[in-house]
């Protein structure tokens, strides 16, 4: 204990009936002989840091791309691919930047993904897989590799990866390029549809898997879950191509 403290409990002990009394002078004995032992202990300060801290996952996100990256960047997008950088923002956090939900299930409101650099097809006959409409999603999961496939074959040793998008990144996808281009994904140059994602509801067994989409210009963007063995000619899947980060 330091000096100060010792004052200031030695004060408490004022007054106050014999026992407390005895209590406080025994307390500053013990406290004056670990000094006296060990020297004065500070006491503890809070820093507050001149800036806030990053996280290294959104500096990472944000660090310059190389070389080889911008121009495997520049060539998907000559050949019609939408490319952006998502850094993981959450459904709910988007509609302080002016998105807006028709509906939007409580329980996606707040789930974020890892950033990363996403690329989809812009042409409206290509952005879902052909074929992938009325069937069961384990029906459409299938359609992946020979996407993949395509895909590698377009673009040997870049390491691309086709995957079903995690439903947070649909929001912000479709945001950022709303504001690029004023066009909606999944909105009416897209026949109003959704596409399935690799969210579920939960981790129990026949738990309901997320859909984005149906974004109506008046109502908003819609997301929820539904029956995975929901077959609809409105829901499809809108692959995913992750570009690594080099």
């Amino acid at each position: 204990m330091s000096r100060f403290l010792e004052r200031e409990v030695g004060k408490l002990g004022k007054g106050k009936d014999k026992t407390t009394a005895g209590l406080v002078r025994t307390y500053i004995a013990a406290s004056k002989a670990v000094r006296e032992a060990f020297g004065e202990i500070p006491l503890p300060t809070r820093v507050r840091p001149e800036k806030p801290v990053r996280s290294t996952k959104t500096e990472w996100a944000r660090s310059p791309l190389s070389k080889e990256t911008q121009k495997l960047i520049e060539r998907m997008e000559k050949d019609g691919y939408a490319i952006y950088q998502a850094y993981g923002k959450t459904p709910g956090s988007l509609t302080e930047e002016g998105m807006r939900y028709s509906y939007l299930n409580p329980q996606l409101d707040n789930l974020t993904a890892e950033p990363a650099i996403l690329a989809f097809k812009i042409d409206p006959s290509q952005f879902y897989l052909r074929g992938s409409q009325n069937i069961p999603f384990e029906d459409r999961v299938k359609l992946l590799p020979e996407e993949q496939e395509r895909v590698d074959k377009e673009y040997p040793s870049a390491g691309l990866i086709v995957r079903v998008g995690h439903f947070p990144e649909w929001p912000e996808l479709a945001l950022m390029h709303f504001k690029k281009t004023g066009v909606r994904i999944h909105g009416k140059d897209y026949g109003y549809n959704w596409t399935w994602t690799d969210t579920y509801e939960s981790d129990q067994p026949g738990a309901r898997r997320a859909v984005a989409g149906y974004w109506n210009a008046t109502n908003g963007f819609l997301g929820d879950f539904w029956d995975p063995g929901n077959v609809d000619p409105g829901v499809g899947l809108a692959p995913l191509v992750v570009i690594p980060r080099k």
